[in-house]
């Protein structure tokens, strides 16, 4: 009887069941938790909650999430953009940061508009916006680059979507994890070049898309984009960054400081995942080393800014912080 030839078909159907069966030994056998998804906090609740972060009156703070808008269940966002109005009238200065997928399914000018804009679009004006694989789902982005303000006023971006501003003396950097970022690509040269000119700065925050270290499931397949990254995270150590916040993976997770080998490191970078702007919820995750929480709800990080430190909280759509610093975290940039 004649041998079956292995074609590239049967190759790669092969490679899929393998891949498929270590998702499911690997997975969490629980089910994260969610938020409320008709949960919009009232007045007293917001602010209860925004209490519970303890603001100085003048805190300059970032607010950060990714992964928001859906056309089909709006009060997500919308109970997540509450959140951030409240916490930003609370503090003394604040500027908001997202992690990509804006707008489901394709960010297209409607799903931008008619979507995100009655929720996260009254903060506009202070967002810095990177963008996601759903971003880019229409033209490479083009509506994305329109939607946003900040890119009128620094119509040389739109394409690149990396940048960097500073904020409260700490050196911020927008990347994009959708375009080439290895070694040689204009994006990894800017990189350094930009960490160069602000090595003045003792703190420095990077934010992109696609988290190279993932307790979501997408980050055990091959293709996975977010491994393209680590030469990112490589100069973002060499320079001495502290923190990175991602989205992509719909959920919450944060990691020890890790090195640019994945492992622990007193001057490593601490790695946020923020994809709980309002998508689906992830159903099931995967079990990560020098994972320190894992929260399967609707939330936002606060990133509370000082000269060489921070403090950081996560806030659900419910009202509670399921994640806090206990302390000021000194930045590695301190002396």
């Amino acid at each position: 009887m004649p041998s079956k030839r292995l074609t590239t078909p049967r190759i790669l159907s092969a490679l899929l069941t393998v891949v498929v069966a270590a998702v499911l030994t690997q997975c969490s056998a629980a089910q994260p938790r969610r938020g409320d998804l008709g949960l919009l906090l009232d007045e007293a609740a917001l602010a209860a909650a925004v209490e519970r972060l303890r603001l100085p009156e003048d805190a300059a703070v970032l607010i950060a999430a990714g992964d928001i808008a859906r056309c089909d269940v709006p009060e997500p966002a919308q109970a997540t953009a509450a959140l951030v109005e409240a916490i930003a009238a609370a503090a003394g200065s604040a500027i908001v940061i997202t992690a990509g997928d804006h707008a489901y399914q394709r960010g297209t000018p409607y799903e931008l508009e008619r979507c995100y804009g009655p929720a996260w679009g009254r903060f506009e004006a202070s967002t810095r916006p990177s963008p996601g694989n759903h971003d880019y789902d229409t033209d490479d982005g083009a509506p994305f680059y329109e939607y946003f303000s900040y890119f009128d006023e620094r119509p040389e971006l739109r394409g690149k979507g990396y940048y960097s501003f500073r904020f409260a003396g700490w050196h911020v950097v927008a990347l994009n994890s959708l375009i080439p970022m290895a070694d040689g690509s204009a994006q990894l040269e800017w990189l350094e070049t930009d960490l160069r000119a602000n090595a003045d700065s003792s703190c420095t925050l990077a934010y992109w898309h696609h988290p190279l270290y993932s307790s979501g499931l997408r980050s055990l397949m091959p293709w996975y984009r977010g491994r393209k990254t680590a030469e990112l995270w490589e100069t973002l150590i060499a320079h001495g960054a502290d923190v990175v916040v991602n989205g992509h993976e719909h959920l919450y997770d944060r990691f020890v400081p890790l090195d640019a080998r994945g492992e622990p490191a007193e001057n490593g970078i601490r790695q946020f995942t923020v994809g709980t702007g309002g998508g689906n919820l992830a159903e099931r995750t995967v079990r990560r080393k020098h994972r320190e929480v894992l929260y399967g709800g609707y939330g936002v990080l606060v990133l509370v800014l000082e000269p060489s430190a921070y403090r950081f909280a996560f806030v659900g759509v419910d009202g509670i912080v399921h994640d806090a610093s206990e302390a000021p975290i000194a930045c590695n940039g301190v002396t």
